[in-house]
């Protein structure tokens, strides 16, 4: 009787190995397809082969979004090339992989996903084989995070802001050298500006957020502007002087510390140290986002 529970054991993870490698052989193909309609400049064709959240998850805006991809290649003749497949899950019953493709002379990766068990995939665009795993969650949120071991050392170790949790610890020197700490500001609401100096939107909402620290003076609340990418020489030399921020500047030393995949990124903590709101991206309506959550935390 246990000679016979064995054998079928074996038998279901050979069945299950034939079907994992049937599926993987599926995505290859349709992968290939994918690229042969990039390298084609064919990008209506390419975006079609895309997870929706590339082109904000809307179909009205695929095709917008292939006239985006044409002129940002106009002239551009690298290709992708399908080398093979590193990886293949079952996971939550979605078909997933990982593939190993070359794209302008560099290994590079591409995630693919099926909900009808291999038979029609859709991909990321090729990525580096080296990133911030949860900014490739962002765009496919359902992947098994067992992927995370090929693309990201630092999974799962970053700094991370999330909504209705307690922030991380922290301690800044910021570019006047005054230090800003988790523990020198309890009590106090933060409001804390993700930014670079090569942000153009970060840029250009800079004048607003000036507007609000004015009309906040004398209130409990700081407001923070971690830099990324922007050295504290070239921020107090060239950037500030030509674009005044007036948040207290600090500048990062590690941006891959931190789970922070765009720019700008505004966080607001209230006076027990609980993020509230996180949000990123400009928008006209930050402003008053901000003014009206920092008010409400200020009357608690």
């Amino acid at each position: 009787m246990k000679k016979s529970n064995i054998l079928v054991s074996l038998l279901l993870i050979s069945v299950l190995m034939f079907a994992q490698k049937d599926f993987e052989k599926g995505a290859i193909i349709q992968a290939r397809q994918m690229a042969k309609s990039f390298n084609s400049q064919d990008y209506k064709k390419y975006v079609d082969y895309l997870v929706p959240l590339n082109y904000g998850n809307n179909p009205d805006f695929k095709e917008k979004f292939a006239e985006m991809l044409k002129r940002g290649r106009n002239g551009d003749t690298a290709t992708i090339k399908i080398v093979k497949c590193v990886k293949s899950v079952i996971y939550n019953n979605q078909n997933q992989v990982l593939i190993l493709n070359r794209y302008r002379n560099s290994d590079n990766y591409i995630f693919g996903i099926s909900n009808d068990k291999g038979k029609n995939w859709l991909f990321t665009q090729s990525m580096p084989t080296k990133m911030n795993f949860d900014g490739i969650l962002t765009t496919v949120p359902t992947l098994d995070t067992s992927f995370s071991t090929f693309v990201d050392s630092k999974y799962g170790k970053r700094i991370n802001y999330e909504t209705g949790k307690k922030v991380d610890s922290f301690k800044y020197t910021d570019i006047q050298g005054k230090i800003l700490s988790s523990d020198s500001l309890k009590g106090k609401v933060i409001v804390m500006n993700f930014w670079s100096i090569s942000c153009g939107p970060c840029i250009k909402e800079m004048p607003e957020l000036n507007e609000l620290v004015t009309r906040m003076k004398g209130k409990n609340v700081v407001f923070m502007a971690p830099a990324f990418y922007s050295p504290k020489e070239v921020l107090i030399t060239n950037f500030l002087p030509a674009h005044p921020f007036n948040y207290q500047i600090v500048s990062i030393e590690n941006d891959d510390d931190y789970n922070v995949n765009s720019f700008p990124t505004h966080i607001i903590i209230d006076k027990n140290s609980k993020i509230i709101d996180k949000f990123d991206g400009y928008s006209p309506d930050n402003l008053k986002r901000l003014e009206q959550t920092i008010e409400k935390l200020l009357k608690d």
